[in-house]
């Protein structure tokens, strides 16, 4: 009877041990699918542009953030590639009134 109850703790003591590493590796593998992209932005001609563009971007499903610039007529998003793709993301603001460009590396 006592080596079934040891057995016992000893399995479900060892489970505390296991279940966090395969979390920590669920959480890598999200943070690898991130990817971020600047794109160019057409028709800004005021402040309340980057509002509909931030709108029409975070309304992509797998869009995590959106920072637009209204001075430079660029939006910045970060999104999970395993959902969307810049393809969708022009599509989305070209929708929406602002076609856009991927913005050229210097």
């Amino acid at each position: 009877m006592n080596i079934k109850v040891l057995f016992l703790a000893l399995a479900l003591s060892s489970s505390f041990f296991i279940a966090p590493s395969c979390f920590a590796k669920t959480v890598l593998a999200t943070v690898n699918n991130n990817q971020s992209v600047i794109l160019d932005m057409q028709n800004m001609t005021c402040a309340m542009c980057k509002f509909t563009i931030k709108k029409a971007l975070q309304g992509v499903n797998g869009v995590q953030t959106v920072t637009v610039d209204s001075d430079k007529k660029t939006a910045q998003v970060t999104f999970n590639s395993q959902k969307t793709n810049i393809e969708a993301l022009i599509n989305a603001t070209t929708n929406a009134g602002y076609p856009a460009t991927v913005h050229p590396e210097k």
